[in-house]
């Protein structure tokens, strides 16, 4: 019965894009319309070959003067929006359908200067237990399975861990409310799967990148050979 009585009632009641609110048919991108999933801008080289913002063949000036603690960072796309749209309702309504158009849209873009054969494992940025009670599920993992379905790589959840439930970053204004919010928030479980190995950092957004920079900081302790990060999306930097 659904095969017909679905397709009738879309027809009948057309959902609307939750960006654009056009009428939606059925067979597109869940909440979404085709035109508006049209319009992400996706990051392609040259990019500095550190933090992969575009438009550097080699490293940026902020790289030179600043070396990040990651040996790169790359992100499919800017954070723009209808990437903003469906990450947040994949993560704040709990719309999960929409987490698999992500996870496609990342398999479909990996940048091409990441290879399997760089990493020993992946590793996503872990959620508090309290937060993974409320959202069910941690948006970072959903992603490194995607890249480890392509790449056949493990994905790594026991060794990194929240210690310290902090208040969603995006809540906060400045760098530094983000910085002392997730000071100390997290832990490695065991220093001896770290050591020499070469590591993915995975998450879905790279704002500030004061939640990366705070996971590091705890990575190196443990002397890995070197840890890169992916992230699906990026923001754009302020000029």
């Amino acid at each position: 019965m659904n095969r017909w009585l679905t397709p009738l009632i879309t027809f009948v009641f057309p959902a609307k894009c939750r960006r654009c609110e056009t009428p939606m048919g059925i067979g597109q991108v869940h909440y979404l319309c085709d035109a508006c999933w049209e319009q992400i801008e996706f990051l392609k080289p040259p990019w500095c070959q550190i933090c992969g913002l575009p438009r550097w063949s080699t490293a940026c000036a902020g790289c030179r003067e600043h070396p990040p603690l990651f040996r790169k960072l790359r992100a499919i796309a800017f954070y723009e929006p209808t990437l903003r749209e469906a990450i947040h309702l994949m993560k704040y309504e709990k719309k999960q359908v929409i987490s698999k158009h992500l996870v496609q849209l990342l398999q479909a873009h990996l940048p091409a200067d990441l290879a399997s054969t760089d990493y020993d494992f992946l590793l996503p940025v872990p959620l508090h237990a309290n937060r993974f009670r409320q959202r069910g599920f941690n948006q970072a993992e959903q992603i490194a399975q995607g890249v480890a379905k392509i790449w056949g790589v493990p994905v790594r959840t026991d060794i990194l861990v929240r210690i310290r439930d902090t208040v969603p970053l995006s809540s906060l204004h400045s760098r530094e409310e983000r910085r002392k919010s997730i000071a100390g928030a997290f832990e490695i479980q065991s220093q001896d799967s770290i050591q020499n190995r070469k590591i993915l950092l995975i998450d879905d957004i790279f704002t500030t990148g004061t939640t990366i920079n705070e996971a590091l900081k705890v990575l190196q302790v443990a002397n890995p050979n070197c840890v890169d990060v992916l992230t699906l999306t990026r923001t754009r930097p302020s000029v």
